[in-house]
């Protein structure tokens, strides 16, 4: 197994997923703050990842990887949570690609939005969080489940599971209309890696007032710089 090193922010974003799929798998990684990696403020770190974003993964202290998509999917063939027939692999990156279509607005919103802003975002996005769900319920009809593809998990389930995870502080009854998607959710918690990385993964507190993670005993507002 290489080195791997996730380099990202304080925040429950993009590089989630990918920490879903190394902690199902019980993959060893470290995960770090971009100003720790980089040796300075993000603010003049940021010409030099690939596409001057994060997250990135480096493999091996040498292979850059960027983009969350590219990321999770050399994870998920690295640790064998993808199909190998190539038209099922195509059926997983669909549902995948579906969770993905989430990150905006409702990411940024549950990270950093606050007030009047966070209630105007929250009211504006439910319909069409609705919309999908539904689309996930009907798509996890198609096998006997928990999962979306049977009784195993693949890569895609970790992106619908972060989003709806996410989209929990919008409504804590968010899926009182979909069983699938409650069974879907709880079968993704049990999962022995995924259990303890949940259990240590850092809190987000204060959405919609003040949102900070609570790392190491300390809540720390989120965003992309170190204090």
């Amino acid at each position: 197994m290489p080195n791997l090193r996730l380099i990202y922010f304080k925040m429950r974003a993009l590089a989630e997923a990918a920490q879903l799929v190394l902690a199902a798998t019980k993959t060893p990684y470290s995960y770090e703050m971009a100003w720790d990696y980089y040796g300075q403020p993000w603010s003049e770190a940021k010409g030099r990842p690939p596409f001057r974003q994060l997250p990135m993964l480096v493999v091996d202290n040498e292979t850059e990887i960027a983009q969350s998509g590219a990321i999770v999917r050399y994870l998920a063939g690295l640790t064998g949570l993808q199909p190998e027939d190539p038209a099922q692999r195509g059926d997983v990156d669909a549902v995948f690609e579906a969770s993905q279509e989430w990150f905006a607005p409702l990411n940024p919103t549950i990270n950093f939005a606050v007030g009047d802003d966070f209630a105007a975002k929250r009211e504006a996005q439910l319909p069409m969080l609705h919309l999908r769900l539904g689309d996930f319920e009907r798509q996890l009809g198609r096998f006997e489940g928990p999962f979306f593809f049977g009784d195993s998990p693949y890569y895609c389930d970790f992106g619908v599971f972060h989003h709806v995870d996410l989209a929990h502080f919008f409504d804590g009854d968010l899926l009182s209309d979909y069983p699938k998607l409650r069974t879907f959710m709880s079968a993704v918690r049990g999962l022995d890696g995924v259990s303890t990385y949940l259990a240590k993964r850092p809190e987000l507190i204060g959405v919609g007032s003040k949102p900070q993670l609570v790392i190491d005993g300390r809540p720390e507002p989120t965003g992309t710089a170190k204090a």
